[in-house]
């Protein structure tokens, strides 16, 4: 039998760990909803355009239908309350309260909330890459990403009546010697 430390396959020295990040958090009660468009409040919670992702909530009145949309990269969705689905798939697709769902980069939906919810649907996403939002007859409408979720949210709190409040911001690319 090998000796302990041939099973070890890393070995970190937690004690002088000072090249690490610590990391970053807020307080997400203290970030304020906007209104972003009709029946939907939205708050961004972190945005990383170098990493191209960002992290918003969203409350959804009963009944919102966004337009058409293609991810560029990766979604995970958590359903903190109400019902919404894909117009696209079948109701098997319905995320409620507690649910999950993770989408596949390429994906194309049409976003739709329940209309007999009783409470606003809260959804908190996290998107890699770009939205592509579509036009009826499939044509690009508008694009939204990491960058313009960081300006247009800031707008929007300012237009509202908010402190632009701080959020997790990405990106720290720089020259320097490898560690």
């Amino acid at each position: 039998m090998a000796d302990k430390e041939e099973n070890i396959l890393y070995n970190f020295d937690l004690k002088n760990n000072d090249a690490a990040d610590p990391g970053f958090g807020v307080n997400a009660d203290d970030i304020p909803y906007v209104d972003w468009m009709p029946g939907l409040r939205l708050k961004v919670l972190a945005a990383d355009t170098e990493a191209a992702r960002f992290v918003v909530r969203i409350l959804f009145k009963p009944g919102v239908q966004l337009p058409p949309h293609m991810h560029t990269g990766t979604v995970h969705a958590f359903t903190n309350s109400g019902k919404w689905t894909y117009l696209e798939y079948d109701s098997g697709q319905d995320c409620t309260a507690g649910s999950y769902l993770s989408e596949p980069a390429g994906s194309v939906h049409t976003l739709k909330v329940a209309d007999d919810n009783a409470e606003v649907t809260d959804v908190s996403f996290i998107v890699e890459g770009a939205m592509i939002h579509l036009n009826p007859d499939g044509s690009v409408m508008d694009i939204a990403d990491a960058g313009t979720h960081i300006r247009d949210y800031a707008a929007a709190c300012k237009e509202q009546g908010f402190d632009v409040p701080e959020i997790i911001l990405g990106g720290s690319t720089r020259l320097g010697p490898a560690k």
